[in-house]
């Protein structure tokens, strides 16, 4: 999330700076344009108003009653005339010149746009046009209207992608609370919202898992503790009904056996439903890969064992007591069907670290290949018919896999003729 914050706060920073440059240039050139467009006409109007006031002056009028006029014109909207001493008012040498030749000097100040004519040698008029300002303001209210309305539309813009992809967030999480567990997420290019999008797959993936795996639970429980329990019933029967001592010891045992049955059974589910969660919360550190391997070899003490490595450390990122779980349950697979040769082999790239355990077994058939990793299944040995176990160490070895991020597949050995399982862990 914190990528969407950083992508806004620079899209708020850029439009800023880069919209206020533009408007800026803007609004001071159509000021200098309405100004060098506007000030002729009101220079004319001012010019008129001096020109009325001196025919006036000159005609005769007593000053006290232009003084009146003026008084009483300055309160029309539009215009303010004063009447002032020259000693008020004292203008350059240049500026008198351009009087006496233009009749008015035009100034423009905060009160507006005002014209300086001489009426007499020691008397200044002033005429002031006070309504300029007014539309500067209006231009500014509305280039800065104009200003954070495209910003707002630049934001709208921006946050699009991201409406529209909550928009989808919501339909999937809405279709995998009805029960559609494979609905995934599109994951788009933008790269603030791409960690939304991948971690919602995570966490339908991850539900979609758990569910899996609470059917498989009920179903295997189910099925597999009905023949135990089954047998623990008639031995109940049968102890009820006989009175040989000899009989009753007998099935005593055997029901002790297959209660002993039943609760390695739950043990080994509650294993298989606690390891997804555990793994989880697990960190990964720096594992020398060969000596996990050589420990293991050694731990199974088997002469059928054969272990190929690289002289130099194998090193990657796990844990060691899921990797000796991971190792120990697919030698104990090999050991199981395995006749006279297993190889434990370790090879490292730049890319990946392989792990390899073939065996010279029956092998598995190509339709059974994709079963074993599911829990409770045990496919017979053709060899020996055993199928002791309750299923679930393949399982187990998946799930460890699927944690360290690799991929685990099933094929031929080549060279022994029995079943070759290939992990591949990537080393980034």
């Amino acid at each position: 999330m914190w990528r969407f914050a950083i992508a806004l706060i620079m899209v708020v920073l850029a439009g800023n700076i880069i919209l206020g440059q533009v408007f800026n240039t803007l609004l001071e050139q159509n000021q200098t344009q309405r100004k060098t467009r506007q000030f002729s006409q009101e220079q004319q109007s001012l010019l008129a108003q001096v020109k009325l006031i001196r025919s006036a002056f000159d005609s005769g009028i007593k000053e006290h009653a232009i003084n009146q006029w003026l008084e009483l014109n300055s309160k029309n909207e539009g215009f303010n005339y004063k009447l002032q001493s020259l000693k008020d008012y004292p203008l350059p040498s240049s500026l008198l010149e351009k009087i006496l030749v233009d009749g008015a000097v035009f100034l423009e100040s905060n009160e507006g746009l005002t014209a300086y004519s001489i009426l007499t040698q020691g008397q200044v008029l002033l005429v002031t046009q006070t309504n300029i300002e007014s539309e500067d303001l209006q231009t500014a209210w509305l280039f800065t209207l104009i200003f954070y309305s495209t910003l707002l539309v630049l934001l709208l813009l921006f946050l699009a992608p991201l409406l529209l992809r909550l928009y989808k967030l919501r339909t999937a999480a809405i279709a995998i609370g009805n029960g559609q567990l494979d609905k995934r997420l599109k994951v788009g290019s933008l790269w603030y919202l791409k960690d939304i999008e991948m971690a919602f797959n995570q966490m339908a993936e991850k539900l979609a898992r758990l569910m899996q795996d609470i059917k498989l639970l009920s179903g295997g429980l189910s099925h597999e503790l009905r023949t135990p329990l089954a047998r623990v019933r008639m031995g109940l029967d049968t102890l009820c009904e006989t009175d040989n001592p000899e009989q009753k010891a007998k099935f005593e045992t055997r029901i002790n056996q297959n209660l002993d049955d039943m609760e390695a059974l739950i043990h080994a589910l509650l294993h298989f439903a606690r390891l997804q969660n555990t793994l989880d919360n697990t960190a990964k550190t720096e594992i020398d890969l060969n000596l996990v391997l050589k420990q293991q070899v050694e731990k199974a003490h088997d002469p059928r064992c054969q272990l190929i490595t690289e002289q130099s450390a194998c090193f990657i990122q796990g844990d060691k007591h899921y990797l000796n779980l991971l190792m120990s349950n697919l030698l104990n697979n090999a050991l199981k069907h395995a006749r006279q040769h297993i190889k434990i082999q370790s090879t490292q790239d730049k890319d990946f670290t392989t792990i390899t355990v073939s065996d010279d077994g029956e092998g598995i058939p190509d339709a059974d290949k994709e079963k074993v990793f599911k829990p409770f299944v045990r496919l017979a040995n053709q060899a020996n018919d055993d199928t002791s176990g309750y299923g679930v160490g393949l399982a187990l070895v998946e799930r460890i896999v699927s944690w360290l991020g690799g991929q685990i597949t099933i094929k031929t050995a080549k060279q022994l003729g029995g079943a070759c399982f290939t992990i591949k862990i990537p080393r980034r």
